[in-house]
């Protein structure tokens, strides 16, 4: 069942500068979650991936199993959002369809074992859920809204060479006013090969 939560989330919070400290917790286990979705496409790719000494080493064995997941409405959205992130650049066809990349509720949702993912694997350093908990909590989408919180994790994320999550940081920074920082992660996005990203202009001044 697909749903959407307010969401109160306790951590401390830290300067949206250059240098940001990674948060320390313990990774989740499989007793959090429920069966389906520890047997689904999604949990064995994302299994794959840990093999790997880097976030995308092993994406060309994980990806298969994300092109899967896509299609199972309750692990559409991490399917989604990971097959993007192991794409060289972003893939903005498998977004289309995804509610936390465009923070509204659309066909898929977002599901109660996908949510409590995002929430527990933010804090374990993985770039993915943090530049969608930053999504969430800066959108006020599923979470209630909080843009410094929002910013932090974005931040996480960026500071791994996330697309998205750089992209997404520069629009929040801009918002905030600090257009000489935004500056710097879009030229990084850009870097990155998220020039053409959904068609934006990337520029300072322009960055939503």
């Amino acid at each position: 069942m697909k749903w959407l939560l307010p969401l109160s989330i306790v951590i401390s919070t830290v300067s949206c500068s250059e240098e940001v400290a990674l948060p320390l917790a313990d990774c989740p286990t499989v007793q959090n979650y429920s069966e389906a979705f520890l047997d689904s496409d999604f949990y064995e790719g994302w299994r794959h991936l840990q093999r790997g000494n880097y976030p995308r080493e092993q994406c060309q064995a994980a990806s298969p199993y994300f092109l899967a997941g896509v299609k199972n409405d309750t692990v559409f959205e991490l399917s989604t959002l990971y097959l993007d992130f192991c794409s060289e650049t972003p893939d903005v066809d498998a977004l289309n369809g995804s509610s936390i990349y465009h923070s509204k509720r659309l066909k898929n949702g977002i599901d109660y074992d996908e949510f409590k993912w995002v929430l527990d694997l933010a804090l374990c350093n993985s770039p993915v859920e943090q530049y969608a908990l930053g999504k969430m909590l800066h959108d006020g989408f599923v979470t209630d809204q909080d843009t410094e919180k929002g910013i932090y994790f974005l931040s996480l994320a960026a500071h791994q060479d996330h697309i998205q999550a750089q992209i997404a940081l520069a629009e929040a920074l801009v918002g905030i006013d600090e257009h000489d920082i935004a500056a710097r992660w879009l030229e990084k996005a850009r870097n990155n090969g998220g020039q053409t990203f959904a068609g934006r202009n990337l520029s300072p001044n322009n960055a939503k």
